[in-house]
């Protein structure tokens, strides 16, 4: 539900217009990424779990999980900017 709700502003802000709607990032993956953000930081896990307002810290680790270095496949790009 929170992905179909993020979806319209996200496609409203034009930001990812160039990316295919299937590839831009969900609600769940930018919250997981800011909980990965956070365990690079060096920040507790109790916080953590604080900050996602989990009753669990399951669901925490749930969120954290899959989301390591070794599980994500990067690729260099561009930025094209002209600064």
């Amino acid at each position: 539900m929170a992905d179909q709700v993020f979806a319209q502003p996200q496609d409203d802000s034009k930001a990812y217009e160039n990316v295919p709607a299937g590839e831009r990032p969900t609600f769940h993956e930018i919250r997981a990424l800011g909980a990965r953000l956070y365990v690079q930081q060096g920040f507790e896990q109790e916080y953590i779990q604080g900050l996602m307002g989990h009753a669990d810290v399951k669901m925490t680790e749930h969120y954290q999980a899959g989301h390591g270095d070794d599980a994500v496949a990067y690729m260099k790009v561009k930025a094209d900017l002209k600064v």
